[in-house]
Order: structure tokens, then sequence, then C-alpha cells
């Protein structure tokens, strides 16, 4: 198998060339691989949209590359209480249409998220809030409903960036392509799956971009995003090929810029469909795919073997010792598979009740990294052992819509995880308790342990840190066991520029882009 992989990796790999900048110095042009469900964090909580808004609006408060908390929009804040925490609003500020920025505006962005009907995307991951008061023209209060651990960085997370409440109302259902916010940029122009344009916010308060104008070019093959960096074409690179890495590293046209991620990319199982309810056959697929293998061989490295399903980045981050029990074995594959009551037939396929093995996956593609052909490889693992796997693979757009569906209609489903808060309650609670399936939250395997839901209840409401990383490491344990998901590859954050751009640092949150910085030398 591992021959069958180096194949395909050559088959992608683009040999490099001669870059030639032809750009102007006012102008970044980034390609990415996937066109934004949204431009409205409200719907979308993916990074090809946060990549977008996230540089035309702002949260009050932001994480840093080093993960240190740095002040957006909030000068400065402070715990009232255990439920109540404050924020002290910058002045003078305004949005891209003119209009003020306030405790009010602060007020409107979550209010719309937490309490509309339906509620936004990212309600489900803000934790157990109440209340948002406004104190003052420029105080206003996150008030939650018991003690939260994680409140202050749940403030850290680009959805939450504020909206012009003018815009919102002025363009209702448009705003989703017509962003208004107070950041750096401000929104130009969306061609569906081409370019999305932003220029530079004259007035922003922090002083004006070295930028003019930032273009996110649309361009699903990689090896098409890898020559028009080449080219001059563009200046940026999200998600390079990793085949490609070494050739960028080797030269003096580009930089290569990488940051430990946290996101952690899955084979996610359907435990509402036969037979994946049954965990000896999630336990045999866990033994069918040779996980160190792929990241080796079909990533070449620029990913790293997942030891949970959350990254070690995160608060409450436990080893799983995912290898230890689930080490590539088609042997024990098979066996386990027989001992859920399945032959093989003369085809080598396996068989219950007369009726074939046969699993239909929803996998993500042109989304992560490597993501189509990494369901590629799995169902070519699972053929091995007597699987067969068919893949329903559709632009990002319509697999994210399907994937919030309920009920899911796939057996299995890959998809990627980011903790956007480097806290564990962020993916724990929303993936794991059993009053968060979708399309409200996002247990999309259908995970159901009154324990595990006991545990993340009592984790999120403790505000101490060691208690909280204890009990966080007894949820994994029992995920270990439980096995919803397997998880294939924790990221590294790649970005590659060319030699000219200036400022940019690859963060491990993956949404955050800050484009803010950058500059390209003359």
């Amino acid at each position: 198998m591992k021959r069958g992989i180096l194949s395909l990796v050559a088959l992608l790999g683009i040999s490099s060339g001669a870059a030639v900048w032809a750009q102007s110095t006012d102008e970044l042009v980034i390609v990415r691989p996937s066109d934004p469900v949204s431009l409205d964090a409200q719907e979308e909580t993916t990074a090809p949209g946060a990549w977008v808004f996230g540089n035309v609006i702002e949260p009050l408060i932001t994480l840093n590359a080093d993960m240190e908390i740095e002040p957006r929009l909030a000068e400065r804040w402070e715990f009232v209480d255990d439920t109540r925490l404050r924020f002290y609003l910058r002045e003078g500020v305004e949005f891209h249409d003119g209009t003020p920025f306030n405790a009010d505006a602060v007020k409107f962005t979550w209010d719309r998220a937490l309490f509309s009907d339906p509620p936004g995307r990212w309600a489900s991951l803000a934790g157990p809030i109440a209340a948002v008061e406004v104190v003052d023209e420029y105080t206003v209060d996150i008030v939650a409903e018991r003690p939260y651990g994680p409140l202050l960085l749940t403030s850290t997370m680009v959805y939450t960036g504020v909206v012009s409440p003018a815009a919102v109302e002025r363009l209702g259902d448009d705003y989703a392509r017509n962003p208004v916010g107070t950041g750096p940029f401000e929104f130009v122009e969306w061609r569906t799956n081409e370019s999305i344009t932003l220029e530079a916010n004259d007035d922003y308060w922090r002083g004006r971009p070295d930028l003019d104008r930032v273009v996110f070019r649309t361009v699903p093959e990689a090896g098409a995003r890898t020559l028009a960096l080449q080219s001059g074409e563009a200046d940026m690179l999200l998600k390079p090929n990793p085949a490609d890495l070494a050739s960028f590293e080797s030269s003096d046209e580009f930089d290569v810029l990488a940051a430990t991620g946290l996101r952690v990319f899955y084979l996610g199982f359907n435990l509402e469909r036969s037979p994946l309810d049954e965990p000896l056959v999630r336990q045999a697929i866990a033994h069918a795919i040779d996980v160190p293998g792929i990241v080796e061989n079909l990533l070449e490295d620029a990913a790293t073997v997942p030891t949970s399903v959350i990254s070690p980045g995160v608060l409450g981050y436990a080893d799983m010792n995912l290898d230890e029990r689930y080490p590539y074995d088609p042997d024990a594959a098979i066996a386990l598979l027989e001992e859920a009551g399945f032959t093989q037939n003369d085809d080598g396929i396996m068989e219950r009740d007369g009726e074939a093995l046969t699993l239909q996956m929803l996998p993500a593609a042109g989304r992560y990294l490597q993501d189509q052909e990494v369901a590629e490889v799995i169902q070519e693992f699972l053929r091995q052992v007597g699987i067969q796997v068919e893949l329903n693979v559709f632009e990002w757009a319509t697999t994210f819509t399907q994937l919030r569906e309920d009920p899911l209609q796939y057996d299995m489903f890959s998809f990627g995880w980011l903790t956007t808060t480097a806290d564990a309650d962020y993916t724990m609670y929303s993936n794991f308790r059993s009053d968060q399936f979708p399309p409200d939250s996002w247990n999309s395997w259908r995970y159901a342990n009154d324990e595990v839901d006991a545990l993340l209840t009592q984790a999120r409401e403790e505000t101490d840190v060691a208690t909280r990383e204890d009990l966080y490491a007894e949820v994994q344990a029992i995920l270990a066991e439980d096995l919803p998901a397997v998880p294939i590859y924790n990221t590294i954050e790649v970005t590659v520029v060319g030699s000219d751009v200036e400022g940019f640092e690859a963060h491990p949150i993956e949404y955050n882009l800050d484009l803010y910085p950058v500059s390209k030398a003359e």
C-alpha cells in the first residue's frame, strides 16, 4: 500500500520553475483551494470565509501567533465576578459605512448569533452565555449562566468580530455577501468561485494598512496554485501541496512560513447507522488504516501523527495512546470484523446475513490538506480488509451543508476540527455531548455517553485549570474506547509567500490570517 501512496504523491507533484514577480507592490494576491460558504460569521465558521471576514470585522480581543491575548476593539477587560466579563471599548472607531462602533454594536453582534432563530453557527461554540449587557456607550458585559472557565478565550474567536448593525439591517440576507466591520480592509467584490477583493480602510483606527488591495483567488487544483505563485500571478499560497515544499524552501524567491496547528483531521463514524453503531466494526476500521503511513508518504510530513481528538497545543489535551490501541494491523481488522459476524466471500468482500459491507462516505474535498487524496487512500486501505467504500464527492459548500443535516445520510465522513480558542471545551462540548447534534451544534457522529456528558459539564463550569485538565483527560480516555472517530493527522499551518512579501506571520489557528502587518517590498 505504501507504494500506492507514493505513486499518488508523484502524480500530484509539480516541478518548480523560476518566479517572475509581476504584481504591483500595493496589491496582494492570495490563492487558496475553496470559496467561502458565506462572508457572514453568522453562517460561516470555516477558514475560507474566516480568512476574508477576519480582515473586515474585528473581535474585542484576539490571540496572536504566540497564543497570547491581545486587545482589538476592547482596550481592557476584567472579571466583575465568576460569571460576568466586562470589556472597556475603544472610543472614536467607525464601521466602514461611517456608523459608530459602540457597546450597542457589540450587543447586537452577540445577540444576533446567540439568541436569533435560528442561532448563528458559532452560538454552540460560545458556551453558556446568558446575556450581553450594555453598561454605557463604551462598556459592555458578557454574562454567563454559570461559572465558565473558557469565557475570556471565547471572546477571541474570529467569528465574534463586531458587525455594523446598520449594514445588517439595511442589507438583510445580502449582508452575507457584503460584510461591513471596523477592520483594516473593506469588502469590495465577491465573484463566486473566482475571487474576493478587499481594499484598505483609509480610516482604520490602528493606521492605514500598507497594502491598497487584497485579492483572494479560488484555485481548487493544487498544481495550479503552485504555478500561480511560481509565475508571479500570486503572492501568497494557502494550503500548499506538500510535494512542493522542499522546492519552495530551497529557492531564494520564496519563504515558507509554518506554525504547529490546532486542527485535527479525522474520519468520523455515523453512530446511528449500522454497522458503525458496533464498536468492533469501528475498531476494525481503525486497525485497517495506516495513519503514520498517510502522514509520512501522502502528506510528506507536512502534518503530524495525531495522538488525540484535540491537538497537543490545546488546554486539556491528553494522549489517547491511539498508536498502541489501534496500530496499523490488517489482520487484526479482519479478525474483529469476523468477531462481529462478517465473513469474506470469494471476492474478498466482507458479508453478513447475505449483505456486502459497503459504506457511504462523505469526504471533504478541496478544503483541507490533501483531503480528497486521503479519502481515496482510506478507501483503498478498507478495500484491503474487505470493506467497500463509496465516496460521495462534492464542492466544499455542498459537503459542509450535507454534514450539518439531521439525519446524516452517510456512514462516514472526513472533516477537520480546529480548536479556535485553544481550550478543550470548544471542541469537546460541541462535538461529544449528546444534546449537541446538528444542525444546531457539531456532534456529527451522533455520539452519546452519559458519563462524558457529566464530565464535560463539570469541566466547563470549573475554573481551576489543573482540575479541568484532569476532567478532559478522563473524557479522552473514554473516547479512545468508544472511538466515534479516527484521527488522521494534526495540521501544520503552512503558508508560502514570495520573498518580497514582508510582515506576514503563520498562526497556529488556521482562521487567523492577519494581513494588516503585511507589505510588499518595492
